[in-house]
């Protein structure tokens, strides 16, 4: 047998590399032959430097990366990972109840179902994404491009989560939640919705609810949003990475809102609805209100005011096109007249100047002014009154709305001196006129009483006798709120008190203790002498005594009453606001009606139908009430 001598086997390649299947070789080499040598060789520069370009490229990639997920978007990633760890459920609580004085309630709430986009649980996969959208754009029968435009909307607010629709129909939550798996970022959730019970006639006053999500709401809700809105109790509960429950523990108990019981009696206030809508239908007036008040005390027993509005829509998923429906339909106004009306009043003022006129000795109860139908101005025109009313003193003055007397006292005429511009103002705002009243409403306007330097400044001439005269009788410049006759004239019944007018009565807690009442608040009190206003009320009441009084009608009720009527111009030939403001019963006042028909054609006297009609209707009810009583 031959035998070899041991060597190496060397492999001679260009430049001394050596390549991979060199190596395999010399492994297989070596399990044949123990003897066999393993050849090595260290990394060419050229490989060693690709090497750890790769490596170097690798770790920066996972440097970025980190970064990137740690510190630029940390926060929203230990966001996510804290809704996985962390999960909170509200417990639902109540809104405040809102009652009427007698306790008849006004305001439920009702369940309803919301649904939910959080942003945050889209697909990461956008095409499923879309598909979801896709989907349930088409369960609420709303166009795909309406809701990306509100997905984008809420995004450029920086709102994560938010309601697509509000109280949906049962059929369309009952396809969510059957799909429930379909869906990754809309879900549905349980809500709370208002019902108002008597919705059009309550709705300036009581109002509506603002969304969550949006700003708004009216009336009674609005302005009492912190006494009735509830806050929701938490449950918050810890899982553990597998979604386990560690702890579970109430964080914040649910509280409810308070309840609130307005001076409004509901019966009186339907009453007046039920009187007023139809003649304002059928006479082609534009508008009413009524306003009916305690003079005692300042509570606001009814205010109403038509056209109104169904302030239920606002609980539901009212639409932008039915939100533009409404505002554009004439049987639709959200405008209160009753504290954001400003009218020339007419002849309504009256009263307020024969006070003042008493009180600065202008006139006695006695004096007596010729009336023939006019006066003449000294730039030769002729300031007409209605009629000619002949010999008047105080009292015919009130009663037959005497405007030449009117003139005489205010502005004076011939021999006779007026009060003058300046008095009259001065007694008008101690009345209440030019300034608001402060009742809990938001959009109360305070009027306004010109005076002769506002019209230099803001007209450029000077003030006339035909201003004061047009002063005199409820004209020109003057304007007044509703609310603000109802509390001038309170005063003339009260005996001089200017009282705030107050909606609401008390509060009360969840289990209905009062916790807080609210007490009649006086402005101002002695503005004038209860012997000058007593003089007034006299003429008032033969307002409705006098078979040529203005307010005759009134007469035939079965309580007594005295009365002022007024009849304003507008900037429409043939076409004038009624005004006519009550007190009840005369001998010892209970309330006071001020009702305004605006734009009535002719002169029809539709506000005296009204307030007949709901005199009546008072006079009978406290009547029946008496006898059911016993006295």
């Amino acid at each position: 047998m031959l035998g070899f001598p041991k060597r190496k086997l060397r492999i001679k390649r260009p430049g001394g590399e050596i390549e991979t299947g060199d190596i395999f070789l010399d492994a297989l080499a070596k399990k044949k032959d123990k003897h066999y040598e393993k050849i090595e060789t260290s990394l060419s520069d050229k490989n060693f430097r690709l090497l750890s370009s790769v490596f170097g490229l690798v770790f920066l990639l996972l440097l970025s990366a980190s970064f990137y997920y740690q510190v630029v978007q940390g926060s929203y990633y230990s966001e996510k990972a804290d809704k996985n760890k962390f999960v909170f459920k509200e417990i639902e609580a109540q809104r405040g109840i809102i009652y009427d004085r007698n306790l008849k309630q006004l305001v439920s709430n009702a369940q309803s179902f919301d649904l939910v986009c959080d942003l945050d649980l889209f697909p990461e996969d956008e095409a499923a994404g879309e598909r979801e959208k896709v989907e349930a754009a088409n369960i609420l029968n709303m166009p795909l491009a309406d809701l990306n435009a509100l997905i984008f909307e809420k995004k450029e607010q920086g709102k994560r989560e938010f309601t697509v629709s509000f109280d949906l129909d049962k059929e369309k939550v009952i396809v969510f939640k059957a799909r429930a798996e379909d869906f990754k970022a809309f879900s549905i959730k349980k809500n709370q919705k208002r019902e108002y019970v008597f919705s059009s006639s309550f709705a300036h006053v009581i109002g509506f609810v603002s969304r969550a999500d949006e700003a708004g709401g009216s009336g009674i809700e609005k302005y009492y949003d912190d006494e009735l809105k509830e806050t929701a109790g938490i449950i918050e509960t810890e899982k553990d990475v597998y979604g386990n429950i560690i702890k579970e523990e109430m964080s914040r108990a649910p509280e409810s809102g308070k309840n609130i019981i307005l001076n409004i009696d509901m019966d009186l206030q339907e009453k007046a609805a039920e009187i007023m809508a139809p003649v304002i239908r059928d006479s082609g007036a534009k508008s009413g209100t009524v306003i009916v008040m305690d003079p005692n005390t300042g509570a606001v027993l009814t205010m109403l005011t038509l056209p109104s509005y169904d302030n239920n829509a606002f609980s539901k998923n009212l639409t932008e096109e039915e939100y533009q429906e409404m505002l554009n339909s004439p049987d639709t106004s959200f405008f209160n007249r009753a504290v954001s009306g400003e009218y020339a009043i007419g002849s309504t003022v009256k009263p307020f100047i024969a006070s003042g006129a008493l009180k600065e000795g202008v006139i006695a109860p006695e004096t007596t002014i010729y009336c023939q139908g006019g006066i003449a101005l000294k730039d030769g025109t002729f300031k007409n009154d209605w009629k000619a009313h002949g010999y008047v003193d105080l009292k015919k003055a009130i009663a037959e709305s005497c405007d030449v007397f009117f003139y005489t006292i205010s502005g004076g005429y011939e021999n006779f001196k007026g009060l003058g511009i300046e008095k009259i103002d001065n007694y008008l705002e101690l009345f209440g006129f030019g300034e608001t009243t402060g009742i809990d409403l938001e959009g109360e306007t305070a009027g306004f009483v010109p005076t002769p330097e506002w019209k230099k400044e803001k007209i450029g001439y000077s003030w006339y006798p035909g201003d004061t005269y047009n002063v005199s009788i409820g004209q020109g410049y003057l304007k007044a709120t509703p609310l603000q006759l109802a509390v001038a004239y309170s005063a003339i019944a009260n005996g001089g008190k200017i009282l705030k007018p107050q909606l609401i009565k008390s509060i009360l807690d969840q289990d209905n203790n009062v916790i807080k009442e609210f007490f009649p608040e006086t402005v101002r009190e002695g503005i004038i002498e209860d012997s000058f206003l007593s003089e007034v009320r006299a003429g008032m009441r033969e307002t409705v005594l006098s078979s040529s009084g203005t307010a005759y009608s009134l007469s035939h009720l079965s309580g007594t009453s005295a009365a002022k009527s007024g009849t304003a111009e507008t900037s429409r030939a043939e076409v004038y606001h009624n005004l006519l403001t009550v007190f009840a019963p005369y001998e010892n006042p209970e309330i006071v009606i001020s009702a305004v028909i605006e734009s009535v054609p002719y002169e029809k006297l539709l506000v005296n139908v009204i307030v007949r009609e709901l005199l009546a209707y008072y006079f009978d009810r406290n009547a029946g009430e008496e006898t059911a009583s016993g006295y």
